[in-house]
């Protein structure tokens, strides 16, 4: 029986000093790999921080540069409605005079054909009041 218990111990002792390197190699492997897990996402996330970064400062360069393209057109605008309001406003007044000028001649037109119709009728009636008044008187 002690060659028994001999063969067990042998069997064990090299059971064990091929199974604690084993583990001692896993060990540092799986520290291995839980260290480059653990760095690589810390740079993934620095990669996303940056990235982030990179976007919120396009974004805001993007929206000032709108801000001043909007002022620019406004102004653009607003020196074209100053120069339309002034070009449709002298015309407006050569037109309108002209209309004012057409619109006195036909009134004077008008005017000057009823005071001859007018101008017709009173001397006739005037010429037979006076010559009623001189028979009378």
């Amino acid at each position: 029986m002690a060659r028994r218990s001999s063969d067990t111990t042998r069997e064990a002792s090299t059971a064990v000093s091929i199974v604690s390197p084993a583990v001692g190699a896993a060990e540092a492997l799986s520290v291995g790999v839980l260290r480059l897990t653990e760095r690589t996402l810390i740079e993934a996330l620095h990669t996303v921080e940056d990235v982030g970064s990179e976007i919120g400062t396009t974004v805001v360069r993007a929206a000032r540069g709108s801000i001043k393209a909007a002022e620019a057109i406004g102004g653009d605008l607003v020196e074209v409605g100053r120069g339309v309001s002034r070009g449709i406003a002298q015309p407006a007044r050569e037109v309108g005079g002209e209309v004012a000028r057409l619109a006195t001649g036909l009134w004077s037109n008008v005017a000057g054909a009823a005071g001859k119709a007018t101008a017709r009728k009173a001397p006739v009636k005037a010429v037979g009041r006076r010559s009623r008044k001189r028979s009378a008187a």
